[in-house]
């Protein structure tokens, strides 16, 4: 029978024992459960063109009345942005002709003032012979195009709100209009008589509206649930038992 020295005793005991330390290690080690995924709070904003597209605008008639000791004034507005022309049609049908409806032919001035200051006309017209009727019409431009242009939203309201106007001079702001007449009739009697005359005036107007058109290629978001160095999935944590078995270092080789 081989007879084993005592250091070959003690490192055959140690060895048992490493080796028991290890199936026991083994028999209780359990994977790493996974942390439940947070729920994510990205926030992903969509991008949309801007279309710009022509329409068309009409205020209510204006029907009044123009003296000739008390011209007619007022003011229009218009609700709308962007506005690239206004149109003034003004008629009316002179009342007090005389001599073979020739003669006593009364004159109309409309005069009109926008609220940048910048546009302004005045324009006169004399009542036709015959008929009686006068016309006056004129057409404001405005030397604006909008941009091409793209705004992101979450939705297509969201987007729509963020929308830039682009010109909003004349938007909600007072359209000055004045109406005077000059009664043609030169006889005294009949000029007194004349007080003045009836007309109609139409403003119709096109402006520029802005249609969204989502483009999918553009879309995009940020995700801020994490640092660079969390790791959501897996737990690191060492089991207590594996750190006992490095820390007395039964696990080392001698």
């Amino acid at each position: 029978m081989i007879s084993l020295k005592k250091n070959d005793k003690i490192i055959i005991i140690a060895a048992i024992v490493v080796l028991v330390f290890a199936g026991v290690a083994i028999a209780m080690y359990q994977s790493p459960k996974p942390k439940t995924p947070p729920l994510s709070t990205t926030t992903t904003e969509k991008s949309y063109d801007v279309i710009w597209t022509m329409q068309n605008g009409t205020l209510n008639t204006i029907s009044e009345f123009a003296g000739k000791n008390s011209p007619y004034q007022g003011t229009v507005v218009i609700p709308e942005a962007n506005v690239k022309r206004i149109t003034f049609n003004m008629s009316w049908v002179d009342d007090r002709m005389t001599v073979f409806k020739r003669m006593g032919l009364d004159s109309l001035t409309l005069e009109v003032s926008m609220p940048d200051g910048i546009y302004s006309f005045t324009e006169t017209n004399k009542s036709a012979a015959v008929t009686g009727e006068g016309t006056i019409s004129f057409t404001i431009v405005k030397d604006i195009i909008p941009p091409d242009t793209t705004v992101k939203g979450e939705n297509e309201k969201d987007a729509q709100s963020k929308l830039n106007m682009y010109d909003d001079s004349w938007t909600d702001k007072d359209i000055n209009i004045n109406v005077s007449v000059q009664i043609g009739e030169i006889r005294i009697l009949k000029k007194i008589r004349d007080k003045g005359n009836d007309f109609e005036l139409h403003i119709t107007y096109q402006y520029y509206q802005g249609v969204l058109k989502e483009d999918t290629t553009k879309n995009t978001g940020e995700d801020t649930n994490f640092s660079p160095d969390d790791d959501p999935w897996v737990d690191q944590e060492i089991p207590p038992y594996m750190s006992m078995i490095i820390s007395t270092g039964c696990g080392r080789y001698v």
